[in-house]
C-alpha cells in the first residue's frame, strides 16, 4: 500500500477527482468544477491558504484545506478540514490512522507560524473521525444542526397574514438583482446589514467585520444567484434616504445549487438588531419558500448553530433536522 499526503494540484483532472470524493456524501452540499476555481482564484494573497490531497496507490481518496481563519479576531490559530471517501474512513497506514497523517501534514505547513490552536469540524454522524478528534485531544465548540424542507409539501394555509402584516409596516421584500439594478446605494447598505448581522450570530470564536473586499467575493462567486437573494427593505424609512429604498432590515441568501437546481441551499438569513421581533425572519423566509416552489425548487437545505433563533424559526415552518456539524478545536 502506497499513502500519501501531498499538496493538490490545480488541474481539471484533481479538481474532479476531489468532487468525486465529495459526490460520496449526497447529503451534503455538493460543489462544482467552476464554484472550487473560483475559490482558489479569488482567495486572498496575504492569508495562508493551502489545499491537500489523501493518495492511496495513485488514486486522490481525500482532499483537505489549510486556512488562516482570517475572519476571526485572533491571531493563533490555524484552520483545516477535510473529506476522506467512506471506503478509506477508517484506513491505517504505517500502524496510524489516517487522520493521524492529516493532521501531521497541516502541523508541518504550519510549522514556522506561532500557532497555539487548531480548528476544525466534523458531521456527528461520522463516527470513526469524530471518534479520533475526541481520542485526541480536541473538544467540541459549536454544533449546528443540518436541516431541509420539502418545499412541494410546504403548507403555506398555516402562515396566512404573516408576509402581509409584515409588509403593511412598511417592509418590502425585494431580490438583490432589482435592488442592484434600481438602487444606487444598495452595495453600502447591504455590506452595512450583513456585517452586522454576522457579527450577531453565534459563534465560538471572536468574529472580525468582513472586508469590502471579501464580502464582494462572496458576492460574485458562481455559487451566488442575486434573483433568489431576497432583502427585507424598510420603505417606512423612506424618507431617511434619497434613493427611494429605506435601510435595510434583513437578508436571506438563497441559491440554487448549480449542481442541481432543484435543490437550494440558504447561505444565510438573519434581521438587524433594530427591526428584530416583528416577524420580518419568518416572512422572509416564506417570500424564499414561495419562489423556490415557483422556480421548480423541490428540497431547501440550511444549517443553523443550535442557540440561534433562526434555528428555532427554520423549525416552526417545517424544517427537519439532520446530522449537526460540530466544530473542534486542540490547543497545542
Amino acid at each position: 500500500m502506497d499513502f500519501e499526503i501531498r499538496s493538490f494540484h490545480p488541474v481539471d483532472e484533481e479538481y474532479q477527482a476531489c468532487l468525486a470524493v465529495q459526490a460520496c456524501y449526497p447529503e451534503d452540499r455538493q460543489d462544482t468544477l467552476d464554484e472550487w476555481k473560483y475559490v482558489d482564484k479569488t482567495a486572498r494573497k496575504d492569508a495562508l491558504r493551502v489545499r491537500f490531497v489523501l493518495v492511496l496507490d495513485s488514486a486522490i481518496i481525500g482532499y483537505g484545506v489549510v486556512a488562516d481563519p482570517y475572519w476571526l479576531d485572533v491571531k493563533d490559530r490555524i484552520q483545516f478540514a477535510h473529506t476522506v471517501h467512506p471506503d478509506h474512513e477508517g484506513l491505517v497506514a504505517e500502524r496510524k490512522p489516517i487522520h493521524d497523517h492529516v493532521e501531521r501534514y497541516v502541523l508541518s505547513v504550519v510549522s514556522d507560524r506561532p500557532v497555539k490552536v487548531l480548528l476544525t469540524h466534523a458531521r456527528e454522524d461520522n463516527k470513526v473521525k469524530v471518534g479520533w478528534l475526541t481520542d485526541n485531544g480536541y473538544r467540541t465548540v459549536r454544533r449546528s444542526p443540518s436541516s431541509s424542507l420539502d418545499v412541494a409539501a410546504f403548507d403555506f394555509g398555516k402562515w396566512g397574514g404573516c408576509v402581509e402584516n409584515v409588509e403593511a409596516s412598511g417592509i418590502v421584500f425585494l431580490s438583490r438583482a432589482y435592488l442592484q439594478k434600481h438602487d444606487p446605494d444598495w452595495h453600502a447598505k447591504l455590506y452595512g446589514a450583513w456585517v452586522e448581522i454576522k457579527l450577531d450570530a453565534p459563534t465560538a470564536n471572536e468574529r472580525r467585520p468582513i472586508s469590502v473586499d471579501e464580502f464582494d467575493r462572496m458576492l460574485n462567486s458562481p455559487a451566488m444567484c442575486p434573483e433568489t437573494n431576497l432583502i427585507a427593505v424598510d420603505n417606512g424609512a423612506r424618507a431617511a434616504s434619497c434613493s427611494g429604498f429605506g435601510p435595510y432590515a434583513g437578508l436571506t441568501f438563497a441559491n440554487p445549487s448549480l449542481h442541481n437546481s432543484t435543490i437550494w441551499g440558504t447561505r444565510y438569513t438573519g434581521v438587524r438588531r433594530a427591526w428584530r421581533r416583528r416577524g420580518i425572519a419568518t416572512a422572509i423566509k416564506l417570500k424564499s419558500i414561495a419562489q423556490g416552489r415557483d422556480m421548480g425548487c423541490v428540497r431547501m437545505r440550511t444549517s443553523n448553530e443550535e442557540n440561534n433563533p433562526m434555528y428555532g424559526i427554520n423549525s416552526a415552518l417545517g424544517f427537519e433536522s439532520g446530522p449537526a456539524w460540530k466544530e473542534y478545536k486542540k490547543l497545542l
